[in-house]
């Protein structure tokens, strides 16, 4: 009796702090007319169509009209759904538009964007974002805006032109690239966005509160209706997509240089089961054409965490996230599921012999899994790996879910990690998380388990976030990341801020955090106190200075850059400040220094990154990093990485990047090549070319290898 007062409790708090749902609505209009993609809005259909243009803006000036018209036209037919952007601008020639690369960084440009809930469930979203030059950004969202998948890639159009008055985008999305559940008239949700890069102006059609930032514009929380859809084709559809590659390769093995002709071919496959649940084959997976991971020198020592690069992992793996810390900036305490744990072994690429993967929503459920083999290799036998992730849509906006996790290899080895979560939002600024999960396994020390509690508040100036994560001595996930087992810890987020619009000032503001580590034997191995204030200028200039003490019980001996660690207990002081200058401008600059103790030691670390956009064809992005390491028994340690990243686009379809990195660390340098040629929508063009040195000595060439892949999308 308790609990369903309890449960009736919850729900009755849910309903009474609900959002009213925007009156605001779009009707797209149906056309037999061909929309030619071109920026032209000349089509006679589009004059017919409602036109949207109350726009409100978010930042500067929260709750006041957009101080440039912005105008929003939808038409569609049987197989896609049209949006045309009129952006009026007072000062057109001021109008920031230099970046063509697909996934680039076009918030940094005036851009807009659409927000598409096509389940109406206000819980996951497609997210549209292109600028003057039709270039084309795309992220699928679950999670209800707390997961961000901005790898994903959709078959889309745009096309962008500026004129006298300003600038008009026109944007095509097909329907068999969206999930929906199909009625013979839908209801959507919808936003529709405008960025005003000189200005910091963000405004929407519906009004993102100005706590929630930028992440805010990605909740589908905050939507609009998209009323009237009528006799779309149903997206269910078969799509093949073969791949062919080959190249050469050269690697120095002793004193011997070995050459090797590289041939393969594979097939990728994806089958819409019905309008709202997609079903992905995929047979001896290539990724050539992925670019290598970021070089860092590792000053812990817990492991480093990679993001996913691999396309067939990204779709749809906002449904896989699972454990603590998940949406949070940087990498998790504990993901059950971190999809580079298959295909790469100790940093070496294992051959992916196939696999498939389900996806979509079901009535109330969101269903994921997952199932790849992976070949035998030096370090690893032939090894199956399986993801099962269910959720249940429960109240208004809030979910509760379950995952289940198989790792198992030809030996007879197995391990696993089963779990049930919940993602309770009773109020747009109030957000509750908690989770269990356990691991088994054929060997007792690897059996145990793990639970998660968070709280997180925010309003118009505050926010509080308190968690509590637990991992046993013996829990493991070996589908999974996690920095390290046997803790209980406790973490208490605070930070204020506050618009000042004074002096060049915009916002200003203050944060304190800490945390506290204990093992289950309750013995403290572990806290840190931080206090920290930011600014932020008129101008989108600003600075972070924070001041950091911890403390660290470190059990066992650790080597960094064969430097040895030895076990004690450390507390040290730290003082970090960081600089950054507004990101439209044709050159940024982002900077940081940190100084203070290191273990028995002290460290000074500088971080310089820059962006120069020559022009919306050529950026050059620059990279480096230095570390100063003083310890007792050893001469002055130093470590530098250096990085470099040339792009050019000759248009929004063909592209090329050079990437060198250089980490003496590690005594390794290497460069990538890349020409990507979209040569029609879906099918692609690789050229590749990779070379590695050996740096120990001088820069001995190692190993290069020059490959082609070529794809080609078939629709059934």
């Amino acid at each position: 009796m308790r609990f369903r007062i309890i449960l009736l409790i919850f729900a009755a708090i849910a309903v009474m702090n609900l959002n009213a749902e925007a009156s605001k609505e779009i009707r797209p209009l149906l056309t037999q007319e061909t929309i030619e993609l071109d920026g032209h809005l000349n089509e006679e259909a589009w004059t017919r169509a409602q036109v949207i243009d109350d726009f409100t803006q978010q930042s500067p000036d929260e709750g006041q009209p957009t101080t440039e018209r912005t105008e929003v036209r939808m038409l569609y037919d049987t197989e896609k759904l049209y949006i045309a952007f009129e952006c009026s601008d007072s000062e057109p020639k001021k109008v920031v538009a230099n970046e063509m690369r697909r996934d680039g960084q076009l918030w940094q440009n005036d851009n807009v964007y659409v927000m598409l809930d096509t389940y109406g469930d206000k819980r996951q979203c497609f997210f549209f974002r292109t600028n003057a030059l039709g270039a084309l950004s795309d992220t699928a969202v679950t999670d209800g805006g707390e997961n961000l998948n901005g790898s994903w890639d959709c078959i889309w159009e745009a096309a962008g032109r500026r004129h006298d008055k300003g600038w008009t985008v026109e944007i095509a999305i097909p329907f068999n690239q969206l999930r929906f559940k199909k009625k013979d008239s839908m209801v959507w949700g919808v936003n529709f966005g405008r960025n005003i890069a000189r200005k910091n102006e963000t405004t929407q059609w519906i009004q993102v509160p100005r706590s929630e930032s930028w992440p805010g514009t990605y909740h589908p929380t905050y939507q609009g209706k998209l009323i009237g859809l009528q006799g779309i084709t149903s997206p269910s559809y078969f799509d093949v997509k073969p791949y062919l590659i080959g190249g050469l390769a050269r690697n120095l093995d002793g004193a011997d240089w070995q050459r090797t002709t590289e041939g393969d071919l594979g097939l990728d496959m994806k089958y819409g089961v019905t309008s709202n649940l997609t079903l992905d084959l995929t047979l001896n997976t290539d990724f050539a054409q992925v670019e290598a991971d970021q070089e860092e020198v590792n000053l812990t020592r817990f492991s480093l965490f990679f993001p996913e690069r691999r396309d067939f992992f990204l779709e749809g793996s906002g449904l896989f996230s699972f454990g603590a810390g998940i949406g949070d900036f940087g990498p998790p305490p504990l993901s059950v599921f971190y999809s580079r744990r298959i295909g790469i072994e100790d940093e070496q690429q294992v051959r992916l012999l196939g696999g498939g993967k389900l996806t979509g929503k079901v009535g109330s459920y969101s269903i994921g899994a997952l199932n790849m083999t992976t070949d035998a290799s030096s370090e690893s036998p032939l090894t199956n790996f399986s993801v099962l992730r269910m959720q249940r849509d429960i109240l208004s906006d809030s979910t509760v879910g379950f995952i289940f996790t198989n790792r198992q290899s030809d030996f007879g080895d197995y391990h696993r990690n089963g779990g049930v979560d919940l993602f309770f939002r009773p109020h747009d600024q109030w957000r509750m998380r908690a989770m269990t999960v356990g691991s088994w396994s054929p060997y007792a020390d690897e059996s145990d388990f793990a639970w998660y509690l968070s709280n997180d508040w925010r309003n118009d100036h505050f926010r509080v976030n308190a968690s509590y994560l637990d991992i046993g001595p013996e829990f493991t996930s070996k589908m999974g990341f996690m920095h390290r087992r046997d803790i209980r810890s406790l973490m208490l987020n605070a930070d204020y801020e506050v618009q000042i619009r004074r002096y060049g000032i915009r916002d200003a503001g203050a944060v304190v955090s800490g945390s506290y580590l204990l093992d289950h034997d309750n013995n403290p191995i572990g806290w840190d106190m931080m206090v920290g204030v930011d600014m932020l200028s008129e101008s989108d200039d600003g600075f972070n200075l924070d001041f950091k003490r911890t403390f660290d019980r470190v059990e066992e001996s650790f080597s960094i850059s064969d430097v040895e660690i030895p076990a004690g207990d450390y507390e040290m002081n730290q003082v970090s400040l960081t600089a950054f200058t507004e990101t439209s401008r044709p050159f940024a600059v982002f900077g940081g220094i940190d100084f203070g103790d290191y273990f028995h030691g002290n460290r000074l670390s500088l971080d310089l990154d820059g962006q120069w956009r020559m022009t919306y064809q050529l950026a050059i992005e620059t990279r480096y990093q230095r570390n100063w390491i003083n310890l007792p028994e050893t001469d002055l340690l130093i470590t530098n990485v250096v990085g470099t990243r040339i792009s050019y686009a000759l248009n929004t379809r063909f592209f090329t990047k050079l990437y060198a990195q250089w980490n003496d660390s590690t005594e390794r340098a290497s460069a990538n090549f890349l020409l990507n040629y979209i040569y029609r929508p879906g099918s692609d063009f690789y050229l590749v070319y990779d070379q590695a040195w050996d740096t120990s000595g001088s820069f001995n060439r190692q190993e290069w290898t020059v490959l082609s892949k070529f794809t080609y999308l078939l629709s059934l």
